[in-house]
């Protein structure tokens, strides 16, 4: 089998879109079809089938793409194997980030890191913690790091890395902000913004009200910490969130941390790898790195827990 037709099929099956899969791989729409027709007459099969102006994978063609995917896998670690066995500090790191740690831990290590090792690149996939999860679990990504606490796969290598503090946050014009403490019945009169239903502060956010015993009044459910944070400083609601999302906010005056007895939430972020993926010196590495650069960093002293 022609492994050049194989790796434009896999590029294709991973988006399901030939105009997708064009740009990544730079060749024409037209010349991608072509290539996939002379796959298919070379193995006897139909790989895709069109649905309006959509194309999906036929039954044959999830058959391939599981095999594909397996090949390409393991060249992948074959690559970082040889980059390993030269114990050269370079290449391409594929990261994953659940949306906390993807955009307020993640960037800043990577910085640091390039600029110690110059030749290393990086890409990041940000999802919610069980999307990430299931990255680190198909080999996806190399190294992740995810919020919160979840059910993971054995073959997943799990270390706790700080914990962080969930607080209460409100718009720094909302009246509770003076209060020395938030009750329980101040909670009840208050809309909440929350993230999707699917994400680990949801969870958090669930267990939260469940165990003061408040009714659940959500005004708006939004996709991102970022979006979240914008509403409450509009004075939508108030929001719960880790402490180290805030910290430009708080410094502007943007927002306040509520002062509520009734919360003492840690959230923990933990560092992920499959164990059945070869590390490569970058690899180890960077891990090495993540946790120095944690354990040192001024900021961070404020998270750790003993």
């Amino acid at each position: 089998m022609d492994m050049h037709y194989l790796r434009i099929f896999n590029t294709i099956a991973k988006y399901e879109s030939y105009k997708k899969a064009a740009a990544v791989l730079y060749i024409s729409q037209p010349a991608l079809s072509i290539q996939i027709k002379k796959l298919e007459d070379q193995i006897g099969m139909k790989l895709f089938n069109k649905v309006g102006n959509k194309i999906c994978l036929s039954e044959n063609g999830m058959m391939l793409r599981e095999y594909s995917r397996r090949i390409f896998e393991l060249e992948d670690e074959l690559d970082m194997a040889i980059i390993g066995a030269g114990k050269h500090i370079g290449g391409t790191l594929n990261l994953g980030g659940s949306n906390t740690p993807g955009i307020y831990i993640f960037p800043e290590i990577m910085g640091g890191f390039e600029k110690m090792y110059p030749d290393t690149r990086f890409n990041l996939s940000i999802g919610n913690t069980m999307e990430i999860c299931d990255m680190v679990n198909k080999k996806e990504v190399d190294i992740a790091i995810s919020g919160g606490i979840l059910s993971y796969a054995s073959d997943i290598n799990l270390e706790v890395l700080f914990y962080d503090k969930l607080v209460l946050v409100a718009s720094s014009s909302n009246a509770y902000c003076n209060k020395s403490d938030v009750t329980v019945n101040d909670l009840r009169k208050m809309n909440f913004i929350i993230h999707k239903t699917d994400s680990q502060l949801y969870t958090y956010y669930k267990k939260f009200i469940e165990d003061i015993q408040i009714p659940e009044k959500i005004d708006m459910y939004l996709g991102d910490i970022a979006a979240i944070k914008r509403a409450v400083v509009f004075n939508f609601g108030i929001a719960l969130v880790p402490y180290i999302t805030i910290q430009s906010e708080l410094e502007f005056n943007q927002l306040k941390v509520l002062n509520c007895s009734a919360l003492n939430v840690d959230y923990p972020y933990n560092l992920l790898y499959n164990r059945n993926r070869s590390l490569s010196a970058t690899s180890q590495k960077f891990i090495e790195y993540i946790k120095s650069y944690i354990n040192t960093d001024e900021e961070y002293k404020n998270f750790k827990r003993p």
